[in-house]
């Protein structure tokens, strides 16, 4: 019988914020690919580390950066397997490795690294229509995008149990989605709909908004060496989804998330719950609220999951 593990398409890539810091987030994921019945299509990367972050490393240690993400690249080649992130910064951090590991010298340098723990970059084999044997890098994916694209709204829709009318949401797509490296994209950065389809397939209204497709204040590194800028740039945000007169913020991000959540709570003038995507597509699923681990969150999404008749 052919292993179950081996046959997964894709590999879950959590990073260390969502286990660390938002562990509902991870259960929805499970909730989501269940109720989607395509739970045997993914399997989680074992042994997997940090991704690491893009703001913080790429910025002050390539090498090591590099290197790392060149480890968690090799356990999704092991399994010849797309790796799909639930974290922007993730996506940028192991999309953009992949561009460099396209350079045979970074490529060297990080393999003779790895070599010491019997690990080697290589990407995949695959046969072009010319009859040539290529490697081509390891497939790094954004949830969204495999969502949208590969299980696609149709089968979204038809698992929606506690439709969320009347529910107005302000969608935060965040930098690294929209950007994520100078050569790829997701959808256009200008105009992304994905999400805003995906919200309006679960029966809410996604509001529009000034500042939609502007950073939520804590990418580049500005949550951890300005943090009173990036409570500024949050706050730019969070009065224009007030304006729009949303009861929620979704976010596919959480580090996205842990930016304007924190920021409510040092303004102290909001109160206006901020969810990742997943945790809100598992509610509209029927998932129990006390199982995506809203107490983690600064400010109470109670409420609001009442008004919808979401289970406790």
């Amino acid at each position: 019988m052919k292993n179950a593990k081996a046959s997964a398409r894709y590999g879950l890539f959590y990073g260390c914020l969502i286990p660390n810091r938002y562990p509902g987030i991870e259960r929805s994921v499970k909730l989501i690919l269940e109720k989607l019945k395509c739970d045997e299509l993914f399997r989680e990367l074992p042994l997997a580390s940090c991704c690491p972050v893009p703001g913080i490393f790429y910025s002050t240690d390539k090498d090591t950066w590099l290197t790392l993400a060149a480890r968690n690249l090799c356990l999704a080649q092991d399994r010849k397997q797309e790796l799909v992130t639930f974290c922007n910064g993730c996506f940028t951090s192991l999309l953009m490795a992949t561009e460099y590991l396209s350079d045979p010298k970074n490529l060297g340098k990080v393999n003779k690294i790895l070599k010491n723990i019997l690990m080697k970059y290589t990407g995949v084999p695959r046969v072009t229509p010319e009859g040539q044997r290529v490697l081509e890098p390891i497939k790094v994916r954004h949830f969204v995008d495999v969502f949208y694209k590969d299980i696609g709204i149709e089968a979204i829709k038809s698992a929606v149990q506690v439709p969320l009318h009347n529910l107005k949401i302000a969608v935060h797509y965040g930098c690294h989605y929209l950007r994520p490296t100078e050569s790829q994209s997701i959808e256009d950065p200008i105009n992304p709909v994905m999400i805003d389809e995906i919200i309006a397939t679960l029966g809410a209204e996604s509001v529009n908004y000034d500042h939609k497709l502007n950073c939520c204040g804590a990418g580049g590194g500005v949550r951890s060496y300005v943090s009173d800028l990036a409570i500024a740039i949050s706050k730019d945000k969070l009065v224009s989804v007030m304006n729009a007169g949303a009861d929620l913020i979704v976010t596919p991000c959480p580090y996205c998330l842990m930016q304007l959540d924190n920021a409510e709570k040092s303004l102290a003038t909001f109160q206006i719950p901020v969810l990742h995507l997943t945790q809100l597509m598992a509610l509209a699923f029927g998932a129990e609220e006390e199982m995506l681990g809203f107490e983690a969150h600064s400010i109470p999404v109670h409420d609001v999951i009442a008004r919808i008749g979401g289970k406790k």
